[in-house]
């Protein structure tokens, strides 16, 4: 069994590298202030979930498309989380990533990142977090979402991190409700330490939106508390 796996996982690695390259390699050439690198950073994401041998199943994403835009959460279990995202977020959304900025920094990926409007954070840096606030304002004025990981980094198997205040600032000052998701399996899959891929059934579950219209950043404390029970229930995971 441990062979087969590790057969499979050099497989998908062997296709999910050039394909990375390739695409990459596009979507930065094409631009075009994102939507069309956007669409194929959804193809690179759904070949990625392809060559892993992961199925995943999507839950109530009619309710997202209808609250677009909004600054999108979820619980951060693994690398995977990303093209899972990709995949199952509504095209009308027109999502954009808050990203660890290490990402960047990767041949083909990073330039790609950047095309497809994703936002760059340097979590070792508080002071930048103005910089990131101010693009992020600036692309939900252009009818983008935000995706935020408001724990920041891979959480544990059966809880949630800290929630961290960025993503409730930028919902509060730009006034956009805040999508929950919860993600599951996708530890399972590839956990943070592994390298080889588990095939594994992947769900993701989108929650009713929580509206930031009207409130006043001193709602942040009760808000965050809010959308933290909503993201656990989603994902099956303690508060």
């Amino acid at each position: 069994m441990k062979a087969v796996r590790i057969a499979r996982s050099a497989a998908a690695w062997a296709i999910a590298l050039p394909a990375t390259a390739v695409l990459g390699s596009v979507a930065a050439a094409v631009g075009g202030r994102g939507n069309r690198a956007l669409g194929i950073g959804r193809t690179w994401a759904r070949l990625l979930l392809a060559v892993s041998g992961c199925r995943l199943t999507v839950v109530g994403r009619e309710t997202a498309t209808a609250c677009a835009p909004a600054v999108v959460m979820a619980n951060h279990q693994s690398s995977l989380d990303i093209p899972v995202l990709l995949t199952a977020l509504p095209a009308e959304l027109r999502t954009a990533f808050w990203a660890k900025d290490s990402l960047f920094r990767v041949p083909f990926l990073g330039r790609a990142m950047r095309a497809m409007g994703f936002v760059p954070v340097d979590r070792s840096n508080r002071r930048s977090a103005v910089g990131v606030l101010a693009i992020s304002l600036e692309l939900v004025r252009n009818g983008r979402s935000i995706l935020v990981f408001p724990e920041e980094t891979y959480g544990p198997a059966d809880a949630l991190l800290p929630f961290q205040r960025g993503g409730f600032v930028l919902a509060l000052k730009s006034g956009l409700p805040i999508l929950p998701v919860g993600i599951r399996g996708t530890r399972d899959a590839l956990a943070p330490d592994a390298r080889t891929v588990a095939p594994s059934r992947i769900e993701v579950r989108f929650g009713k939106p929580v509206a930031t219209a009207g409130l006043g950043v001193s709602a942040r404390t009760e808000l965050t508390a809010e959308v933290r029970r909503a993201i656990g229930e989603l994902a099956e995971k303690q508060g």
